[in-house]
């Protein structure tokens, strides 16, 4: 008998069930009673919620085969443990058919042969279970009291799965994402090979998944060969697993305190000052098992106007660093003002880690952590992908490029591959007089509006953007076609008519979109 879990195989141990015979069902015997219940009708549904002993005389049986078949039907649909039938003046004997469609549900059948006290066995049946309940709860809360105070301690993975394992004495499986699963107790290399080819959705495995910053980090398993867990293995996996998650939230955060530490030198490698061998030799205290790669720098800015800034920050380098971890990415990070700067290097390829990046951060748009982000005004920004450690100091420039271009455009993406055209602005920018080019050309348009306050700047370039369809641009304006025609006629006249034609366009294209990137948005 199990401490925790009534079985009809215990409550046929019942006093009150030593004359009592299972007729149907005796595969079923296995089965759960959470409670008992006394029913003489046929209509169940409101009555029954699962794994209830059902106790009858048939009062409400005996006059229809089918209505009998209905309320067998009703009880296996609910769920229920077994039933019990006292034979008497109501119900001599169970039909052939009730039989037949008991065994083919694997649902227990028990008669009585003789008259039995139901209120007695009511009782004695809930007392069972209710000091079951109590003691399922006081280990629980016992196990969870030995979880703490080992915490305290300073425990470990393995001193957490030797306590799940001392409780359960079943078989434990941690995987953390991207690494060798944990054994507990440990297996040979041959039979642990055969063990991971089995598929984890059976009802072998039960496994409580591992959530770290809305991450799926890490899985924790228990195995059993029969598939029957019970109540308290469930719980304590329950237990188990947040345990485990608190206990790689403390490694992240000490991980953290030595990245502080890494600070200065991580500094002089974006700066240029140090020699690749320099960068090597920083890189493999930190990973030994390091080879050449490719990397890219990230840029996390945190909006000045962030209450609790430093908590939500801290969050943020702690998400983003176990975001990357996952992807199989080495990530070093730091501060400097209100950046958040990651160095990631990846064994991959320069084109595989674009491909990667670009499917990581699609997806990330799609959490309520990115979304929460965006609505308090981080930005982010990602550099050029080199192929060597000495070339990261130049996706630095790129990447604080790129974010620059960001904050003063609405652009479709945050990556330096994407915005070429923008990077020529700016380039251009730092060595002559743009704002002098660009009003040589857009003068006669900008004075216009500026005059009458109309929006023929804006017409124009929702014209160039929609490959010149005057329905689609009609649309996006929010204006009638004849008002279009009426503003495509003045941009005629203050451009020439030839303004959509060949290099006429691409200049009047570039020339706003460098407007857009220069203009003071203040």
């Amino acid at each position: 008998m199990s401490p925790f879990q009534l079985k009809v195989l215990d409550v046929l141990q019942n006093k009150y069930f030593q004359n009592a015979e299972v007729v149907a069902g005796h595969e079923g015997l296995t089965r759960n009673v959470k409670w008992v219940h006394v029913l003489e009708i046929i209509h169940v549904d409101n009555f029954l919620v699962g794994e209830e002993l059902v106790l009858t005389t048939g009062l409400s049986l005996q006059h229809s085969i089918e209505d009998f078949v209905s309320f067998i039907e009703a009880i296996i649909q609910k769920n229920c443990a077994a039933l019990c039938i006292e034979y008497g003046t109501s119900i001599q004997a169970v039909p052939e058919a009730i039989l037949t469609l008991a065994n083919r549900h694997q649902f227990p059948i028990i008669v009585f042969h003789e008259a039995v006290p139901f209120v007695r066995i009511t009782q004695d049946l809930h007392s069972q279970i209710i000091n079951q309940q109590y003691l399922l709860i006081s280990s629980l809360e016992a196990y969870s009291q030995t979880l703490n105070k080992n915490a305290v301690l300073g425990q470990n993975t393995d001193d957490i799965l030797q306590n799940m394992y001392n409780e359960l004495k079943i078989q434990i499986m941690f995987s953390i994402k991207g690494r060798e699963p944990i054994f507990f107790p440990n297996m040979a290399h041959k039979k642990r090979q055969q063990f991971l080819t089995l598929n984890p959705s059976t009802q072998q495995f039960k496994t409580e998944p591992i959530f770290l910053f809305d991450q799926h980090y890490a899985d924790l398993s228990i195995y059993r060969e029969d598939g029957l867990f019970s109540e308290f293995e469930l719980l304590i996996l329950d237990r188990t697993a947040t345990a485990l998650a608190q206990l790689l939230m403390r490694e992240f955060y000490i991980e953290e305190k030595k990245n502080i530490e890494d600070a200065s030198i991580l500094a002089d490698w974006i700066d240029q000052k140090l020699s690749k061998e320099e960068i090597y030799k920083f890189i493999v205290t930190h990973y030994a098992n390091y080879t050449q790669s490719s990397g890219t720098v990230f840029i996390l800015a945190s909006p000045n106007t962030l209450t609790k800034a430093q908590e939500d920050v801290v969050y943020s380098k702690l998400y983003y660093r176990n975001l990357f971890e996952q992807h199989g990415f080495i990530p070093f990070l730091f501060e400097r003002k209100s950046y958040v700067i990651f160095i990631l290097l990846h064994t991959k390829d320069s084109k595989a880690v674009r491909d990667m990046l670009n499917n990581m951060f699609s997806s990330l748009a799609k959490t309520e952590f990115y979304k929460k982000q965006q609505a308090q005004g981080y930005q982010i920004a990602i550099g050029k992908v080199v192929c060597d450690v000495d070339e990261i100091p130049k996706s630095y420039q790129t990447a604080l490029e790129t974010l620059y271009i960001c904050r003063k455009v609405q652009t479709s993406s945050f990556f330096y591959d994407d915005l070429h055209l923008y990077h020529l602005i700016y380039k251009l920018q730092m060595q002559v007089d743009l704002q002098e080019v660009i009003y040589d050309y857009l003068q006669p348009v900008i004075e216009y509006d500026e005059k009458y306050n109309s929006k023929l700047l804006e017409t124009l370039q929702v014209y160039l953007q929609t490959n010149g369809s005057k329905q689609q641009t009609a649309n996006q304006l929010f204006i009638v076609r004849q008002t279009l025609y009426h503003r495509l006629k003045k941009l005629e006249s203050l451009l020439g008519k030839n303004f959509m034609n060949g290099h006429n366009r691409i200049t009047l294209e570039f020339m706003l979109l460098a407007n857009s990137l220069i203009e003071d948005k203040s």
